[in-house]
């Protein structure tokens, strides 16, 4: 399948799928409001991200979709993964991501410790203020707990 037919399926799922989170949310009741606000977050950024995807042109040059271009890469990310999503809930969402982005980096061939630190924080810190702080998602405090 041509990459650009590709990319024009997958973009009329997403925004079908943002269409229903979209409908979803609407249904909610007044005192989830803000679960329904996070919804509606996400439904916008799947709506966008899917409109980027329809009217991105694909180079001519490339008709062959390489689905996997590092099957050693892939393996460790999905290792990691794993890994993450069984410890996050014992020592929290922040740490267990901190440690997340610190050790696949590295693992991945990025050998710059002042960049993977600031790419870090940055990341954690666009989290907190927009998921935690704007639309107060609760996170796993694992051993933070008060």
């Amino acid at each position: 399948m041509a990459r650009s037919s590709m990319n024009r399926g997958f973009a009329a799922g997403g925004l079908g799928l943002a269409a229903a989170l979209f409908i979803g949310a609407n249904s909610f009741p007044d005192r989830a409001a803000d679960a329904a606000r996070y919804i509606f977050f996400l439904a916008g950024m799947l709506a966008v991200l899917s409109l980027v995807l329809f009217f991105q042109n694909a180079p001519a040059s490339d008709p062959e979709v390489t689905w996997i271009r590092s099957p050693r890469n892939f393996a460790i990310t999905l290792v990691f993964l794993f890994i993450y999503g069984a410890v996050t809930p014992y020592i929290g969402f922040f740490p267990a991501s901190a440690l997340f982005i610190a050790a696949l980096a590295p693992a991945l061939g990025f050998r710059r410790p002042l960049l993977i630190l600031t790419a870090a924080l940055l990341v954690l810190g666009f989290v907190y203020i927009i998921f935690v702080y704007f639309l107060g998602v609760p996170v796993p405090m694992g051993i933070w707990r008060d």
